[in-house]
């Protein structure tokens, strides 16, 4: 990869481009090739207060809480086009810092956009005020927003994060402040190039691509109103923690260990060509993606003989190769923890049949074969804990309901596929998996739909009309 070495010493608060409270900058390093593509500022505590105080100002005393959700909708419209027209440099960016691959970035900026087109017109048909003929009386009940509101988000998606948590929460109403992974420095000041451009009043929006303290910070303001967090369970019980003191609502949208239960019934040329996609998506990077293969003991050696055929098949490279299926992970410390599970596996006893290493030739950059292990029980920590790469887990059933007992054995429950011919038995599976999305012969979830989990893998939902109500109170106004 080539790449010519970004340079800035500003930030985008409250709508406007300043310069940062600190000197100090952080390096970006391409994962693909471990290179320093640029140079940022880091947004310290003193650049968070700054963005809590435009936005706490523009939601008291500014004009865009008072807008009709129709007027708003305008605006955030004109800020998704601005998106759209600029989504080669955003995929661009993207690479650079967290080393999607080309064909990865593009898919994902398409669906975003259409996400976006779509909760623009959602928002146009939400009713601010419904009268309501009561036994005691008239009352209109009235949607307003919460207010200040803190997304924080990973570095794995952040146009993705951008449509289900940023906008939704502008079409509320709600003066926002963007807290990005650290390492996702480039996409963050796109946010605010992208912003400006589409013309957002002063104050509604800031972005802070800035280190956990700054984060700390921010969800225990006493000035924000509601937070909203993708990210590690931990990483939800610590947001939870520091919330509870002020009473602040939170949206947790955390990990997972998706299961992908195969049944009896069904051809392999049937399952293959969603399951496989569903696995080493973006290295496996992915919270819904399919990592625990539940298959009938008597079908194991068919669906891994078949499995192992079709991810030797794909071309682990540089990310901005056209030809590449599977780039690097994202970061240092990810791949580094992938390696550690890939020895847990083996330690519990796993039979390790696919990969595990670096692949040849590949000597600089964060690059993992796609592996696969049998022999896996539910106890074993690789299949119990959510890795965040390109490792699978095969885990033999004995009849159905063993099936569910084991999709639903994690901590988890935030996506999940049945594959099955006999649509009553895939129904069936798919009601009692303990999830807040299930796909029946597809790779799931529909990101039009609404979008969480059950169990630790979240709370509240994102996505659609219910993503925007995640950032709006109800208040209720008796008339007679």
């Amino acid at each position: 990869m080539t790449v010519t070495l970004i340079e800035h010493d500003d930030l985008f608060i409250g709508g406007r481009w300043i310069t940062a409270s600190s000197s100090q900058r952080t390096e970006v390093v391409s994962p693909a090739t471990e290179e320093i593509v640029a140079r940022l500022s880091v947004p310290t505590t003193k650049d968070a207060e700054a963005a809590v105080a435009a936005a706490r100002d523009a939601f008291d005393n500014g004009p865009w809480p008072r807008l009709t959700i129709a007027e708003r909708a305008d605006v955030i419209g004109r800020f998704g086009e601005v998106f759209e027209s600029r989504s080669t440099e955003w995929a661009a960016a993207w690479t650079a810092e967290s080393g999607p691959t080309q064909t990865h970035a593009a898919m994902l900026n398409t669906i975003v956009a259409g996400l976006w087109r779509d909760v623009v017109e959602q928002a146009r048909t939400l009713p601010a005020t419904e009268r309501r003929e009561l036994p005691d009386g008239t009352v209109d009940v009235v949607r307003e927003p919460y207010g200040v509101a803190v997304t924080v988000t990973t570095w794995n998606g952040p146009a993705l994060y951008l449509v289900a948590k940023v906008v939704p929460a502008l079409l509320a109403g709600c003066s926002v402040i963007v807290k990005t992974a650290y390492e996702s420095q480039l996409t963050a000041r796109l946010i605010g190039e992208f912003a400006a451009e589409a013309g957002l009043p002063e104050g509604v929006l800031s972005v802070l691509a800035a280190p956990t303290e700054v984060s700390e910070f921010l969800v225990a303001h006493p000035q924000v109103d509601k937070v909203s967090l993708t990210g590690s369970v931990a990483a939800g019980r610590q947001v939870m923690a520091a919330c509870a003191a002020n009473l602040t609502p939170v949206t947790l949208e955390l990990g997972g260990k998706s299961p992908a239960v195969i049944a009896d019934d069904i051809p392999l040329d049937r399952v293959l060509p969603t399951l496989l996609p569903a696995f080493f998506m973006y290295s496996g990077q992915i919270c819904v993606a399919l990592t625990r293969l539940l298959v009938p003991a008597h079908r194991h050696d068919e669906v891994v003989d078949a499995v192992v055929a079709g991810l030797s098949a794909l071309r682990v490279g540089a990310p901005d190769d056209p030809e590449t299926v599977i780039g690097p992970l994202g970061t240092r410390a990810q791949y580094e923890k992938v390696l550690r599970y890939i020895e847990y596996g083996k330690a519990e006893g796993a039979k390790l049949v696919l990969g595990g290493g670096r692949p040849a030739g590949l000597d600089r950059g964060y690059y993992l074969e796609p592996t696969v292990f049998t022999g896996v029980t539910p106890e074993m920590r690789i299949a119990r804990e959510e890795i965040f790469g390109p490792v699978l887990s095969v885990i033999t059933y004995s009849d159905i309901d063993d099936a569910v007992r084991i999709a639903n054995s994690t901590e988890y429950g935030l996506a999940g596929t049945v594959y099955a011919e006999d649509e009553e038995l895939a129904r069936s599976v798919a009601g009692r998996i303990r999830s807040g999305s299930v796909a029946i012969n597809c790779f799931g979830p529909s990101l039009f739909a609404p979008f969480g989990g059950y169990k630790h893998s979240g709370i509240g939902r994102e996505n659609g009309v219910e993503g925007i109500t995640e950032f709006l109170q109800t208040k209720s106004i008796k008339i007679s």
